[in-house]
């Protein structure tokens, strides 16, 4: 009884604490003084993630159709941009540099891969950083013959100095500007290795004397290939690509990142006007970026309609366009990746087929879905993105992918999760660059499921038990590539 009326005048306290008037309601703030600065910035931040939400479903800024799925979706895209740019803007100091996920299994936009593991850490070009890192066994860096040695270090990782990330201005006018470029990358095949797996990066405005390691410039002269101008460009951050292709046996880095001229020193507490700062950079950063990627997807990708009149659109309905670099001077995109992406508009018994043959074997391949906010969907709990391991060649030497709402028994089938309308994409990673003519050759058509058994007799069968091991698979890898502890 007495634990009984210790809960209830618990609760009672509680329902006291809230129904009461918070301090200061209603109270003009001061003219100035900290508390003035940190009211103006919170009111401003609440107003930018309001507009932010009316992006989701204003016509003008061209969202997805207002469906129970896209609405749901959009909002949970516009908190993982949120959650996402509190961490950046919270922790992120390029003068006491650390890695953070700029996408996980809630923080997803920009079509991300869901091979990847994305890391990100704040630099600046005045400061020279090293990387430090460890992997388990590397020998597909040094070719890229499959091996049968576990546990494995992901299949290809890249890092790349840019200038920032496409979106902060939410205008598509930044592209024509180049204000996202990569500066200078190295991948896992340029990285020297030790016997236990180790390796060291250098980041600097320019290479130390005497220095003959991998090294990344953080001050450079680039090109902006629409413009033809030319001008000296600084990194803002370092981006990490770990990019895995044998889920089940593939292993995520040990990284470490430090500024050489900060070791040791203490980051100097926050004060009101960086704090004020920091929320008028997310709150305006949160709605440029949801009416960004809209309009890309809009006028760029032409997902829904031929926005320019041209007569064609630049990702066609339920084909596939040819494999090519990134239109977005490299900033977001990785570094010597092809690219290729169709839109899918599917019945419930249509499914769409991809055939896609490589004369010269890349090192690395994907394929994968994605919904109309620039998601990929669900890979853990759904086959909703194939690697090149999990999508072996078939009997006709060809590798062949089947988007269908239902599963067809066929090995690569790549489920929409329900999804009506998306678009899917495919990346390509090769050693060395191909010639033109043994690029991906890519074809695409719709078939009746009802007659997916004898459209394809090259594509192996797969049954229940097989698929729920397929996924079973995925959901343990994504586990422990995302884990948080």
């Amino acid at each position: 009884m007495k634990m009984l009326r210790r809960s209830a005048l618990l609760w009672v306290a509680v329902a006291a604490i809230s129904a009461a008037p918070a301090a200061g309601v209603g109270e003009q703030p001061s003219a100035s003084g900290p508390r003035a600065g940190l009211d103006r910035a919170w009111q401003a931040f609440v107003a930018d993630l309001n507009r932010a939400r009316l992006a989701l479903v204003d016509p003008k800024a061209f969202p997805p159709a207002p469906t129970d799925r896209n609405l749901a979706e959009g909002h949970r895209y516009l908190l993982g941009h949120l959650s996402r740019l509190i961490e950046q803007e919270m922790r992120l100091d390029p003068r006491f540099p650390e890695f953070h996920r700029s996408v996980d299994m809630l923080r997803k936009h920009t079509g991300e891969n869901p091979d990847a593991i994305y890391l990100k850490a704040a630099i600046d070009a005045t400061g020279t950083y090293r990387v430090t890192g460890r992997a388990a066994d590397t020998s597909e860096w040094r070719s890229s013959e499959r091996i049968r040695r576990f546990p494995k270090a992901p299949r290809l990782v890249t890092f790349q100095t840019v200038t920032g990330v496409p979106g902060d201005t939410g205008a598509l006018q930044e592209m024509e500007q180049c204000r996202t470029q990569t500066l200078d990358f190295v991948n896992s095949f340029g990285l020297e290795v030790d016997e236990q797996g180790r390796f060291e990066l250098l980041i600097a405005p320019e290479r130390p004397a005497g220095h003959t390691g991998p090294f990344l410039h953080s001050r450079k002269e680039l090109t902006c290939a629409p413009t033809g101008a030319r001008t000296v460009r600084e990194a803002k951050a370092l981006s990490v690509r770990e990019i895995f292709s044998d889920w089940e046996n593939e292993r995520p880095l040990e990284l470490e990142i430090v500024r050489l001229d900060s070791v040791g020193a203490s980051r100097p507490p926050v004060t009101a006007a960086w704090m004020a700062e920091r929320l008028g950079t997310i709150g305006r950063t949160v709605d440029a970026h949801i009416r960004f990627w809209s309009l890309l997807l809009e006028q760029a990708l032409e997902v829904r309609r031929d926005a320019n009149g041209d007569g064609r659109r630049n990702l066609p309905v339920n084909g596939i366009n040819e494999a090519r670099p990134p239109f977005t001077a490299g900033g977001a995109a990785g570094a010597r990746q092809l690219y290729a992406s169709g839109v899918f508009e599917l019945g419930v018994d249509q499914a769409l087929v991809v055939r896609v043959e490589t004369p010269i074997e890349p090192h690395y391949i994907g394929f994968q879905l994605n919904n109309f906010w620039m998601e990929g969907p669900d890979q853990q709990n759904h086959v909703s993105s194939l690697s090149g391991y999990q999508n072996p060649k078939g009997s006709d030497g060809a590798r062949t992918y089947v988007i269908a709402h239902q599963d067809p028994g066929l090995a690569g089938w790549v489920s929409t999760t329900g999804l009506e309308k998306g678009f899917h994409s495919m990346r390509f990673v090769y050693r060395e660059d191909p010639p033109e003519e043994l690029l991906p050759r890519l074809e695409a058509r719709v078939v009746p499921l009802a007659e997916l058994a004898t459209a394809l007799p090259e594509v192996r069968r797969v049954g229940a038990d097989e698929r729920r091991e397929e996924i079973a698979i995925r959901q343990g890898h994504i586990k422990h590539r995302w884990r948080a502890y």
